[in-house]
């Protein structure tokens, strides 16, 4: 695959995020204009989705069409991990009274892969698709957890620690000290280090050979003192997850 076809594609899914944001049909002027592409380009690719079926135009002004939506969902209904995990997110939900939350890790990012938001008026809001810093998540450090230490020590060795908030954690010896601490607690927690008023909570999940992460995202109010209680409860859940998926091989007995 050349650059070329490369920068195509990344190109597209931002046209798809251009729309998600805006709500609204747009121009070619004013797309190309706020995602930084050249006309040419831009008319290319969407002249491309419109042939295609999804996108169309109405008064020279572009929109995109429900085959996205209609595809996702199709995707989304045979996600097999997603579909096992879901019931387990909704259970801890109602456990828990918190927002409870799939992730994976993206690049230097982690990236929320499924979400069950909390059902009060006060809650810890998250979307799908949505990233937050390695450094500074729970999420983020039970998945770094999860590396070998010689590749977490290069990965964290190359993050930019950003600090978030007075009590983020920037110091790189530091946070490997932090992310081991939560490697033999079974869970990682982030109190106020990306948002003052917010905690995460996460345990390591791995199935099939991927790594993931429960969380649980909450306000520290409300929340802070139980940080303990839903440490444990996410990984018991990470723990009875990965036996009833990937259930312990036996080595077969033999007869003398």
């Amino acid at each position: 695959m050349s650059m070329n076809e490369v920068k195509s594609a990344k190109r597209v899914l931002e046209i798809l995020q251009f729309f998600a944001a805006s709500q609204a049909p747009a121009s070619l002027s004013q797309i190309s204009a706020a995602l930084g592409f050249p006309k040419s380009s831009c008319l290319a690719l969407l002249d491309t989705l419109e042939a295609e079926g999804y996108a169309y135009q109405a008064s020279g002004r572009y929109y995109l069409t429900r085959r996205w939506l209609n595809e996702a969902e199709l995707v989304a209904a045979h996600d097999q991990v997603a579909a096992r995990i879901r019931p387990v997110l909704e259970q801890l939900r109602a456990q828990l009274q918190e927002t409870l939350i799939l992730a994976q890790r993206s690049g230097d990012r982690v990236m929320y892969l499924d979400v069950a938001e909390a059902d009060r008026t006060v809650r810890f809001a998250a979307h799908v698709g949505q990233t937050k810093p390695l450094h500074a998540s729970a999420s983020g450090r039970a998945l770094l957890g999860l590396m070998p230490l010689p590749e977490r020590t290069r990965l964290v060795d190359r993050l930019r620690l950003e600090a978030y908030t007075g009590t983020t954690v920037i110091d790189r010896a530091s946070l490997l000290e932090v992310i081991e601490q939560g490697n033999r607690r079974g869970w990682h927690a982030n109190l106020a280090e990306h948002q003052a008023d917010t905690l995460s909570v996460a345990a390591p999940l791995v199935l099939h050979g991927m790594a993931f992460s429960l969380v649980v995202g909450a306000p520290m109010g409300r929340s802070g003192e139980r940080v303990d209680e839903i440490g444990q409860a996410l990984a018991a859940a990470s723990r009875s997850l990965a036996q009833s998926i990937e259930p312990p091989r036996t080595t077969p007995s033999t007869k003398e």
